[in-house]
Order: structure tokens, then sequence, then C-alpha cells
């Protein structure tokens, strides 16, 4: 590599770094798509991932008899069936 080609380099590859951290800290947290049995967390009632509109991401939800569910994450229950 010659000199004069060296601070080039360096620039892109300063960009290439700044642009991946970047694109990192865009991607949204990383959410377990496996329902959870755990009886102390849901109670008697089922769980499921579930979309929250409050969270605006799939989270943990118990799931209720009248087709409702509460995030267990914010604690947002959703109307159900009407």
């Amino acid at each position: 590599m010659t000199g004069e080609m060296l601070p080039w380099f360096a620039l892109v590859l300063l960009l290439a770094v700044v642009a991946i951290v970047w694109a990192l800290r865009l991607t949204p947290p990383w959410v377990s798509t496996v329902p959870v049995d755990d009886r102390d967390v849901c109670g008697d009632e089922p769980c499921e991932v579930m979309h929250c509109r409050t969270c605006r991401a799939p989270r943990l939800s118990s799931m209720h008899a009248d087709g409702s569910h509460t995030c267990l994450t914010c604690l947002t229950t959703t109307a159900g069936d009407q």
C-alpha cells in the first residue's frame, strides 16, 4: 500500500466501523419466541408471545379466557372479544 492511499484507507475503515456500530444500536432487542410455562410468571393462565401495542414489540403475555391478553412487561391489557 502506498503512502498516498493510507489516509483514504483509514478514512474508509473508520466510516465502516461507525456504520456497523450505528446499525447495531438500531437493531431491536432479541425476544425469545418460546412460550414460558412458569406458573410464577403467568399464574393459572397460559402464556404466549403476542405483539404489544404499548411496547411496540412481541412480548410474553398472559392469555385470558375472554380473548384478551396482558403484556407481562408493561401490564397493558387488550380489549379482548366483544
